[in-house]
């Protein structure tokens, strides 16, 4: 009977297996009754079932808990950034198992049906892992906070997840160097201002400063360093394709930069975005970081160098020369080049300088004195104000292909002007020898800044212009016998200057006759063109002076320069003639006088 039972592995029996046994007994206590009677003996031997309750036992560690990525001084963790402990448990039961990372290394509590605890509660519990198979790597991920030490003790527990009688090891881990507890967390550096102290012009130096500091002092206190970004586009460590205006160095606090605004430079806004990172390159928090601080560049003044400035005639070569005679030259031009530090381009692409203005005049005049409308003398003062319609100077150009863009600050300018025919001469021989033609140009940009008047460096002559205009086209003597004069020189052929000299005039003339120009010169039908005598004045005959046939004989008659541009200056030259007695031939006489213009002494101007 007592083999009846068995053993089981030191495990309890189960309750099925006791009403097995008792319904045995029973039916043999039945079986037994109902045979004869036997004298009883004497039992030799006994037995007694034996049992007992197995605990659970805890997860043994087989590798120790790690930082899955080292967090220390050198590298620590920034705040908001996953810290990991991995490490590997094993349970003899092939129970999952948790790894559980406290900030205590009180003993933790294991639950059934849940995951531990550590001791204190939540509050004390950095990460805890997922169930995780054992044997097998368990990692236990804590997001660090802002609000975090900077040094942060840490102990890692393993315990199973055992649904009746769940146990954690006693042994904690706090990992080995380098990737031991405690972790470092790494906070963002203070960035709450940014500023610049714009604006500033071209070549000028703008500077940023700002509010930042870093209050992580473990081991070393951190640095904090500043970048700015001509564009929104910093990638942490640098600023990005945009460019950089400038970047400091390791700084404790506050740190500041310069950066110098080349030239050109347009005026406008420019964005100018902050960027402060610690020396472990964490950007900064506190509402400046990435903000603009918006460069502004100013609009400055254009100028104009007096070596640019060239006069130039109407074929751009040479001396200054008038053309028409008794009216305006046109063609003429002022070239210059304007230097604008915010470039020949303006920020619409349009060009910087939007209006040139000229004045013109003769050297003697001195620049002061041809500026304003009134100055206006078409002799030797052509001023911008004067305008339109007593002098056009509309056609201002800048020239095409002298601006080549935002980085070029040059532009070269042309203005086409015309002059009146009694503009001064100024070479040999004239009024005005040691003279020449100046002109001064000032230029507006697109913001109606503008320069100050220039002259220019070298000016150019204007060359004498020698013109005249013979008002009377016929000389008639009337009707004469042979042998008869002109009491007086009382006939006049008037001369006019329309040039910008003065005039005298050398005089020839043909013999006349009834069929000239082919005339016989016998004496009975040809009068000598030394019968025709000619003065300045109404004298007599004899006093006149004859006309020369062959070579032309100058005659002062000194008409004066003209100086007014709607009438010229002018003077007549009287005439007479005389008969001879040896003419026979009746007749209408005529031949021709020919007045060449001379110049005159310009004494006589």
């Amino acid at each position: 009977m007592g083999n009846i039972f068995k053993k089981i592995e030191g495990k309890t029996i189960p309750m099925a297996m006791f009403i097995l046994l008792g319904f045995s007994v029973l039916m043999m206590l039945v079986f037994m009754n109902s045979q004869p009677s036997i004298a009883p003996t004497s039992a030799e031997a006994s037995t007694a079932t034996t049992s007992v309750t197995v605990l659970n036992t805890p997860p043994q560690w087989t590798i120790d808990a790690q930082e899955s990525t080292e967090s220390s001084t050198n590298t620590p963790t920034n705040a908001g950034s996953d810290l990991s402990i991995t490490g590997i448990g094993t349970d003899s039961n092939n129970d999952p198992y948790f790894l559980l990372v406290c900030k205590t290394s009180g003993a933790p509590t294991p639950f059934s049906n849940a995951p531990p605890e550590c001791s204190g509660g939540s509050g004390n519990r950095w990460s805890r892992s997922a169930t995780t198979t054992s044997a097998t790597n368990a990692t236990s991920t804590y997001v660090t906070q802002a609000s975090d030490a900077e040094l942060n003790d840490w102990f890692a527990f393993i315990c199973d997840a055992n649904a009746s009688n769940p146990a954690c090891n006693a042994t904690y881990k706090v990992g080995t160097y380098p990737t031991e507890s405690p972790f470092v967390v790494n906070h963002r550096p203070s960035f709450t201002v940014f500023t610049d102290n714009s604006p500033k012009d071209p070549g000028q130096t703008v500077t940023w400063t700002t509010t930042a500091s870093d209050a992580d002092v473990v081991v070393t206190a951190d640095t904090v360093q500043l970048f700015v970004c001509k564009a929104n586009d910093f990638t942490g460590t640098a600023c990005g394709a945009g460019g950089t205006y400038c970047s400091t160095g390791a700084s404790t606090t506050d740190p500041s930069c310069n950066f110098d605004i080349t030239i050109p430079t347009q005026d406008r806004n420019y964005t100018a975005f902050g960027f402060v990172v610690d020396n472990h390159n964490f950007a900064a928090s506190g509402g400046a970081e990435g903000s603009d601080s918006v460069l502004t560049v100013n609009n400055v003044t254009p100028t104009i160098s007096s070596s640019t400035i060239a006069l130039r005639d109407t074929d751009s070569v040479g001396d200054l020369t008038l053309l028409t005679m008794a009216t305006q030259t046109p063609g003429f031009s002022v070239r210059f080049t304007i230097t604008d530090d915010n470039s020949c381009l303006n920020a619409s692409s349009g060009n910087e300088i939007s209006q040139v203005d000229i004045n013109v005049f003769r050297s003697g005049i001195a620049s002061t004195s041809c500026l304003v409308s009134g100055d206006y003398n078409a002799n030797n003062c052509y001023p911008e104000a004067a305008g339109i319609p007593v002098w056009n100077t509309s056609s201002s150009t800048q020239l095409t292909g002298t601006c080549s863009g935002a980085s070029d600050p040059d532009a070269v300018w042309a203005t086409s002007f015309p002059l009146y025919y009694i503009a001064d001469p100024t070479d040999a021989g004239s009024q005005f020898p040691s003279q020449d033609w100046q002109a001064t140009v000032r230029a507006s940009d697109n913001n109606f800044a503008t320069s100050t008047w220039t002259q220019t460096e070298t000016g150019n002559e204007m060359t004498s212009f020698l013109a005249f205009d013979l008002l009377t086209v016929a000389i008639n003597y009337g009707s004469l016998q042979p042998g008869d004069q002109n009491p007086f020189l009382v006939q006049n052929a008037t001369t006019s200057a329309t040039g910008n000299t003065g005039v005298s005039l050398n005089l020839s003339g043909d013999d006349m006759c009834t069929a000239y120009p082919s005339c016989s010169y016998n004496a009975t039908d040809t009068i000598p063109s030394t019968e025709q005598h000619y003065a300045s004045s109404t004298v007599a005959y004899a006093s006149g002076t004859a006309l020369s046939s062959t070579t032309p004989a100058f005659f002062d008659l000194a008409v004066p320069k003209s100086t007014a541009t709607s009438t010229q200056a002018n003077r007549a030259t009287d005439w007479g003639i005389r008969v001879p007695p040896a003419i026979t031939l009746a007749g209408a006489y005529t031949g021709k006088n020919t007045f060449v213009s001379v110049v005159s002494d310009s004494s006589d101007w």
